[in-house]
């Protein structure tokens, strides 16, 4: 079996520095973590248990107040709340912490001091009243009244209030807590509403969100964008759909400079009626906040932030709302076109293909897909109204297809994707496709099948099936959850481990894995069942991982961030275990060894992020975590991000006639940085391709003059190596300087830069 050989950075400020693992961005996965959970069914359990109807409009209440409240600093003020375990109102006794000229900020007695200090309200303040991570010149208030309009104004003082309390419901310690909320029964003043504060006033969690942390202050300040733009929207919407509020509110977070909220859970349940809010499951309603946010960053990027403005102030919910409000922005768009264009978007993201289909938002996941390995396939699905069913085909050439439908007024499209290149088109049912360029041009071929007949009266799903033949082409396929260049290091102690686990697919076997963790000394790892109480149970296979210095691979004193894809991978063949990849599985690595020109026994190891709150992938088993947690399983994140170790799988298609695969393909196209560099008198230059191309290989001076030809010739998909001795076409020696080397093969092109130094 291979051996791996792991390459360690060397450690500069201009590169990257070590990043210690902080108690606040750790949360064991055998314990419910803490996290913030929607107000929504609390409020309407609420109305429901003592019969408060908030469906009358608030305008036609009497005003009961016509002065302004005219806080100080220092004032007492009692205030109604609701106790979301007995259902019952209660009072909170509060001192006021602070004015501005936008909000009072009043903190409840009975945490003052203990749980908020006055670095707390100050943090708050600064950011409702004067800078947001979006604009170090304007604060929440203005930001959210630019952007959707003005807040009601029922108690003659423009000034929001702020309560910040210990919210009662029901956290004990772990699990779901309510971090904020806005309750529009404050905003109603005759006497059938006897416990109204009579005021613009929202609750902000003092306890729960943990304000003297980065991350929970950060928790805090996007919950007060959120809330706030609930306010704003009840002033113009009483009641609108629950999607379209939400959404408003999730961008709201975005547009101050707080992160979009977790898109891993959209991505995985992409085909789901798009208004849905499971509002009775905790769980499944957290796809549906993720969905909204998704929905309402397309149109923030594709139509500007008037849209949602424009949306309130026509006061016409929902789909046919969204529709006027883009015709009056001069938009020729029906909401359906919008959401075909949002269904290639959320799956291709290639805005240089078509404008509507793609995102700036860095890092976004790509959409769950049904993938076909094998394109000899017949089956049956289903989808929802307003979603999507993605169908992917990959491994194979020369794909034959028909999409039967019956009776549903379903449409569908093909987003073809190759290297550099990729192409959408619109296809009709119960008709025969062919793909001659599959497995050449295009190696990926998905359709998108959706229903957006708004005339449907039923949410779905409704049926579908396809029929597809194709040659079967075994390549591994790539499992890979990081989705950027490492961003730093984490110090683990010895004894430690990392583990990345990998949905399994179902008919394959893993044939090799890759590691970019750059630990300097042996590592032991290996291969294991994973189920989802457990990370790592049946172990399968071992690995005994040799450390090897490679310092000249990124010289410190080079640009970062590094290369896109990453270059320093190694590879470890797995074909010879024959481990059954149907079933999710772990690869996971075990600290060992000490990291040299260090005090302590701690090892370095490289992770990226990703945007999320929750678990992706990589997990942690901490032998001493620090703040007297528990040993056991964890992952790492700080509330708006979590982070990724860089280990990635291969999995290829089990036949059934025992021909193996023989050689382990690539599935990518790349150029490697040459070796040594700087050089002489020669260097090595590996490159791989994914498939059968035309491959010319030139190396050029500093003017553009090609100097050597090194390779021009059809070479089958596969990794190779050429070493280019300084010399020109006509055999003579160049001179000392820097060269240029680039690869074209089929429509991939690259450059890479080398120094010949004599």
């Amino acid at each position: 079996m291979k051996r791996l050989t792991l390459i360690l950075i060397l450690f500069c400020t201009t590169v990257i520095l070590p990043q210690q693992i902080q108690v606040n961005k750790i949360v064991n996965e055998n314990s419910s973590k803490s996290y913030p959970i929607d107000p929504r069914p609390f409020l309407e359990r609420f109305s429901k248990i003592n019969g408060i109807d908030l469906s009358q409009p608030a305008e036609t209440n009497a005003l009961q107040k016509t002065t302004a409240w005219n806080f100080k600093v220092g004032d007492k003020k009692t205030w109604n709340a609701s106790d979301f375990n007995t259902n019952n109102f209660y009072s909170v006794s509060s001192t006021c912490k602070a004015v501005g000229n936008y909000c009072y900020i009043f903190v409840e007695d009975a945490i003052w001091d203990k749980n908020v200090d006055a670095d707390a309200v100050q943090a708050i303040l600064d950011a409702f009243e004067k800078k947001t991570p979006a604009n170090p010149n304007k604060g929440i208030y203005q930001t959210n009244i630019e952007t959707f309009g003005n807040p009601p104004n029922i108690d003659g003082d423009s000034k929001i209030i702020i309560l910040i309390l210990d919210i009662k419901d029901g956290y004990s310690g772990s699990g779901g807590y309510i971090a904020g909320y806005f309750y529009s029964y404050h905003q109603y003043t005759t006497s059938q509403y006897p416990y109204s504060n009579k005021a613009e006033i929202y609750f902000l969690d003092g306890v729960q969100n943990k304000l003297d942390t980065n991350s929970g202050l950060e928790t805090a300040l996007s919950t007060t964008a959120h809330e706030f733009q609930h306010m704003i929207h009840w002033n113009y919407i009483k009641e609108d759909e629950t999607f379209f509020d939400e959404a408003w509110s999730l961008i709201a977070e975005v547009i101050n400079g707080y992160p979009l909220y977790s898109q891993n859970n959209f991505a995985n349940e992409p085909n789901r009626y798009l208004f849905d809010w499971r509002r009775d499951d905790a769980n499944s309603v957290l796809n549906d906040y993720s969905r909204a946010a998704r929905f309402a960053l397309y149109l923030k990027e594709k139509f500007g932030t008037a849209i949602f403005k424009k949306y309130l102030e026509n006061k016409i919910k929902a789909a046919n709302g969204l529709e006027i409000a883009l015709s009056q922005l001069g938009y020729n768009k029906k909401f359906t076109d919008v959401l075909e264009d949002w269904f290639i978007a959320n799956y291709l993201n290639n805005k240089n293909v078509n404008s509507a289909w793609g995102y700036d938002y860095p890092d976004l996941p790509k959409m769950k897909s049904v993938l076909n390995i094998n394109p000899n396939v017949t089956a049956t699905s289903s989808v929802y109204k307003y979603a999507v069913q993605y169908i992917t085909f990959i491994n194979g050439r020369d794909l034959n297809i028909k999409l039967n439908n019956q009776g549903n007024n379903l449409k569908a499209k093909v987003i073809m994707v190759g290297n550099n290149i990729a192409k959408v088109e619109d296809i009709s049912f119960n008709t025969n496709y062919y793909y001659s360029q599959f497995g050449s041009t295009y190696n990926e071929i998905t359709f998108a099948v959706y229903m957006v007949d708004q005339s449907a009266t039923s949410k779905g799903p409704f049926n579908f099936s396809y029929e597809a033949t194709g040659i079967f082409v075994n390549r591994p396929i790539e499992i890979a959850y990081d989705y950027t260049e490492p961003v730093g290091v984490y110090k683990l102690s010895i004894g430690d481990t990392v583990a990345v686990v990998f949905d399994g697919i179902s008919g394959t076997r893993l044939d090799s894995f890759r590691v970019a963790l750059r630990n300097k000394v042996p590592m032991k790892g290996g291969i294991w069942t994973s189920t989802s109480q457990k990370i790592l149970a049946k172990k399968l296979a071992s690995v005994t991982v040799q450390g090897k210095t490679v310092p000249e691979v990124i010289n410190p004193n080079g640009t970062y961030p590094y290369a896109q894809p990453y270059q320093n991978w190694v590879t470890v063949d797995m074909r010879s275990y024959n481990i059954d990849t149907g079933s999710n599985f772990a690869i996971a690595f075990v600290i060992d060894g000490v990291y040299e020109n260090s005090s302590s026994p701690t090892n370095r190891v490289m992770h990226t992020n990703i945007p999320g709150s929750s678990p992706y992938h990589s997990y942690t088993y901490l032998n001493a975590p620090s703040d007297g947690k528990e040993p056991g399983w964890y992952y790492i994140g700080d509330g708006s991000i979590i982070s990724l170790y860089l280990i990635r799988a291969y999995v290829s298609y089990k036949v059934t006639d025992n021909k193996e695969t023989i050689e382990l393909l690539p599935n990518s196209f790349s150029l490697e940085q040459n070796y040594p560099n700087p050089f002489n008198p020669s260097t090595t230059i590996s490159f791989q391709i994914a498939e059968l191309s035309n491959v010319k290989l030139i190396i050029y001076d500093a003017l553009g003059r090609e100097i050597k030809k090194l390779i021009d010739e059809v070479k089958p998909a596969g990794k190779y190596s050429v070493l280019w001795d300084g010399s020109d076409n006509t055999g003579n020696k160049v001179t000392s300087g820097v060269y240029f080397y680039k690869i074209i093969a089929g429509n991939f092109i690259q450059t890479k830069k080398m120094i010949l130094m004599k």
